[in-house]
């Protein structure tokens, strides 16, 4: 049983022999590891399997077993490779980043079992009779508990000389032996990649490859840049959204979501802010800028010429943003950022789309400027910036994660979008502080069959305004006529519940 390591990984992942007399604690064993994390960095090895197969690879950590259930990590496998197949497994610890490792330990933590046709994205595994491993700077290794060191190092699994009996399950037969060497690196660092990460500090954050970086950069300046369909899109699902506005239909607003180009320029934004690209930005600027003023000057126009002039509720639906609002356009920037940046899911961005809403406030910031109702305008406009900005800080921070972008370029885009976050955050704290002053009042007022002055009357609550005092819109049903004095009594009875004044507009219905 050997273990290889540029730290001591014995101690730090627990790789060493197990001793059934003196097991190592996963918990003791984890600590360490995260004590240990500040300060890990990749070794550059060479591997040559029996089948003369090279691999240049940079690693943390490797552990060579004749069987997965010798050790700690070796246990946390489902599968059980023995050596009965006349190789030997080396595992390959080698994470792109500080959170690839705490993700590892994690999932040793977790009780279900590692698979070895799936293994972890830092995991990597070689099987083979004989392995040549060599590191130009040496390294250090245990065998069954013994500290060495040295640059090359020759493991080899020799025939014959050991036969446990009875019992077929150890003997090398001839339908078991594998000559075939399995290499399986997934994404492992090899090649230019090792070589460029070996002996430098691991990051935060893994860096995305080269390839995919290419592929998502490329396709968000196509985004980027302004173009004929883009507009047109827009105008439409603009003027669809303002149908379904008017006829206060949420299926028809929703078909105007999905219709909706602007979330492709305001990810090339985030893509800009993060890598702190002028022309990207400037780009997606330009294209949002013709958006939103196209957008606004159809729906002023159509609130000019609509005779309509009745807030529906949709519309009012979209007057009082709150941090719940903002809340949503940061999971949607987060899943709309994932979306672009992997190809195998971008058809959910069409729930994306339909998550965040960014047309439909916009048309209603239309709509109050040409009703000259400036807080309806105020209102719609503060939650189609909330969408803006909120989407595109969360998408920055998701290109981040996703190592499309250094720490040391996106901190700067960050920082002026998180600025913008900040200022708006006030008046969305305002709002959701009415939001629960508005629900706690709501449980409060009477509703259904209720006594009133000794009166049976039925109740229904219109709307609940918060303010100094609150103001409750209520309709009072009753087959007797009713007078001032049963809304007395309805508002000393809120009152008293609430435990502060309160203002009550009743609607009196007789019933007969």
């Amino acid at each position: 049983h050997v273990v290889f390591s540029n730290v001591t990984i014995g101690e730090v992942l627990a790789l060493r022999p197990y001793d059934a007399n003196r097991p190592p604690t996963r918990p003791a064993t984890l600590l360490r590891a995260l004590r240990a994390a500040r300060d890990l960095h990749l070794r550059s090895y060479r591997l040559t399997t029996a089948k003369d197969q090279v691999v240049q690879l940079a690693a943390l950590g490797m552990v060579a077993m004749e069987q997965t259930q010798s050790n700690l990590i070796g246990r946390s496998f489902s599968e059980a490779l023995s050596m009965s197949d006349g190789r030997l497994t080396l595992l390959v610890l080698a994470p792109r980043s500080i959170l690839g490792y705490l993700w590892f330990l994690v999932r040793l933590l977790l009780p279900r079992k590692i698979r070895l046709s799936r293994l972890p994205a830092s995991v990597g595994l070689i099987r083979s009779n004989r392995v040549l491993l060599e590191a130009p700077r040496g390294t250090d290794y245990s065998l069954d508990g013994t500290v060495a060191s040295a640059k090359s190092i020759e493991l080899r699994v020799l025939e014959e000389r050991l036969r446990l009996l009875p019992g077929p399950a150890l003997v090398p037969s001839e339908d078991r032996r594998q000559e075939k060497d399995q290499v399986r690196l997934g994404h492992l660092p090899v090649e230019e990649t090792a070589r460029r990460l070996a002996e430098a500090r691991l990051p935060l954050f893994s860096h995305a490859r080269e390839a995919e970086y290419r592929v998502l950069f490329g396709s968000r300046r196509e985004n980027a840049a302004l173009s004929s369909p883009s507009l047109v899109l827009t105008v439409l699902s603009v003027l669809l959204a303002l149908t379904g506005l008017y006829a206060n239909s949420a299926p028809v607003i929703i078909g105007a979501m999905i219709l909706a180009p602007l979330m492709a320029p305001i990810v090339s934004l985030a893509m800009g802010l993060a890598r702190t690209d002028p022309s990207l930005m400037r780009n997606s600027l330009r294209t949002l800028a013709v958006g939103i003023g196209s957008g606004l000057f159809c729906a002023v126009s159509v609130a000019w010429l609509m005779p309509l002039e009745t807030p529906t509720t949709e519309m009012q639906a979209r007057l009082s943003p709150s941090l719940l609002d903002l809340s949503v356009a940061i999971i949607s920037g987060v899943a709309g950022a994932y979306a672009h940046a992997k190809e195998e899911v971008a058809k959910s961005l069409a729930g994306v789309a339909i998550a965040v809403a960014l047309v439909p406030p916009l048309s209603v910031a239309g709509i109050g400027l040409g009703w000259a109702d400036w807080a309806m305008a105020r209102g719609a406009l503060l939650l189609f910036i909330t969408n803006l900005t909120g989407i595109s800080l969360a998408a920055s921070a998701t290109f981040l994660v996703m190592g499309f972008a250094p720490f040391t370029l996106a901190r700067k885009g960050l920082a002026v979008i998180l600025l913008a976050v900040l200022v708006i955050i006030g008046p969305l704290y305002v709002a959701f502080v009415d939001l629960v002053e508005q629900g706690r009042i709501l449980q409060q007022v009477p509703t259904g069959r209720i006594e009133l002055a000794g009166q049976p009357v039925r109740s229904r609550i219109l709307e609940v305004r918060t303010g100094t005092p609150p103001l409750v819109r209520v309709v009072l049903s009753s087959p007797r006529p009713m007078d001032e004095g049963h809304v007395d009594a309805l508002k000393r009875m809120v009152s008293e519940r609430i435990g502060q004044p309160v203002l009550v507009e009743a609607q009196l219905n007789v019933r007969r």
